[in-house]
């Protein structure tokens, strides 16, 4: 099978296709504009192809066709190089999922006829129209990248992630600990991120939990402080149905070979080809401006088409972003219009919680 991806604004739309056929595949075609930032774009790919082909044992020839969308000559030099690989071109498949539509209409024009196939993925239904020359069948994908796999094709690797064997263990101790003593867990976090013990009497039951889970104050201050918190939201969303999910994701990007650009999230979820966040704050008083300017900057980051929640301890969980009357809501406006969904407490609204990651994320 020789698989020609066209790039396009989505260029990680690519990915659920190539992972779909990648046994089938013996040369892999990655056609692109002539624009600088197509050339960049496509170096990229093409780099995070190779990788994700090494970790494989996958035999892929991979290799990229630039050429000039506006010029019917150049897209005819292309079509000259396809018919050098298989005179009958019966073992062609083109994607063209948000490719350059321009370079689509012209190939299908002229290789159809000879028995080339085109693709195209629907990344809202993750399936694919297969088109011959005088059918069209819409199949399933069968195949769920993983997330690891997922950030290397996108040039980002994984450094660390927590460990979820703990949070399974410990089930009974963490749900206890924040859907019965979330108060005392408040205090408890203040005098651990204070370094101070005056507090103590506060939080003796949640204290004496925490201890039985083998944490200690001062050597795991960040697991008690914040990572206990994304094990329990780990806990509710685990079984409902995703793909895979990881907690406390540690990532990193090259700037070049000897600068990393680092980021890290709290709560991954992969559902149909598509990678999801859920960021965790047990906080009252978040600094909402700079959580929702921050994941607006990364979310594509994560995906094309990619969603977060953002989780915080106030009061009201949710709140109506139409009232004209409040003016407090415009990070959540702003959330709402960039695929975040800005909430608060989860503790007394786990029912109405559990609603919005189905919506969201299933």
């Amino acid at each position: 099978m020789i698989l020609v991806s066209i790039l396009g604004d989505f260029h990680s739309s690519i990915f659920p296709l190539y992972y779909e056929f990648k046994e089938n595949i013996s040369r892999h075609i990655v056609v692109h504009d002539d624009a600088f930032s197509e050339i960049r774009k496509s170096k990229s790919i093409l780099d995070s192809l190779n990788e994700f082909n090494k970790k494989h044992s996958l035999n892929i020839i991979t290799e990229d066709f630039q050429l000039d969308e506006d010029s019917l000559k150049s897209i005819e030099k292309l079509i000259e190089k396809l018919k050098e690989y298989d005179t009958l071109l019966d073992d062609i498949f083109i994607n063209t999922t948000d490719g350059l539509a321009n370079i689509g209409v012209v190939l299908a024009s002229k290789l159809l006829e000879d028995g080339v196939k085109l693709l195209a993925y629907d990344m809202h239904e993750n399936s694919y129209n297969l088109t011959a020359k005088d059918s069209m069948k819409n199949i399933l994908i069968k195949s769920s990248i993983p997330i690891e796999d997922h950030f290397l094709l996108k040039g980002l690797v994984i450094e660390s992630e927590e460990d979820m064997s703990f949070a399974n263990k410990h089930r009974s101790q963490i749900i206890e600990l924040f859907e019965s003593y979330a108060n005392e867990m408040e205090y408890m976090k203040k005098d651990i991120s204070k370094l101070t013990t005056i507090n103590r009497s506060k939080y003796q039951r949640a204290f004496q939990l925490v201890s039985n889970m083998g944490l200690d104050s001062v050597k795991h201050s960040k697991i008690i402080t914040g990572g206990l918190f994304e094990y329990y939201v780990y806990l509710l969303v685990k079984d409902l149905g995703f793909d895979e999910i990881k907690v406390g994701v540690k990532i990193h990007q090259k700037l070049n070979n000897e600068i990393k650009v680092e980021n890290e999230f709290d709560i991954l979820i992969m559902k149909d080809n598509h990678l999801h966040m859920i960021e965790c704050k047990f906080t009252k008083y978040p600094n909402s401006q700079e959580l929702v300017y921050k994941y607006s900057a990364l979310i594509n980051l994560i995906d094309d088409d990619g969603r977060i929640m953002i989780l915080t301890n106030e009061t009201d969980y949710g709140n109506d972003i139409y009232n004209k009357q409040n003016l407090k809501l415009r990070n959540h406006r702003r959330a709402f219009l960039n695929k975040i969904a800005l909430r608060g407490s989860i503790l007394k609204n786990k029912n109405l919680f559990l609603e919005d990651v189905e919506a969201m994320f299933l």
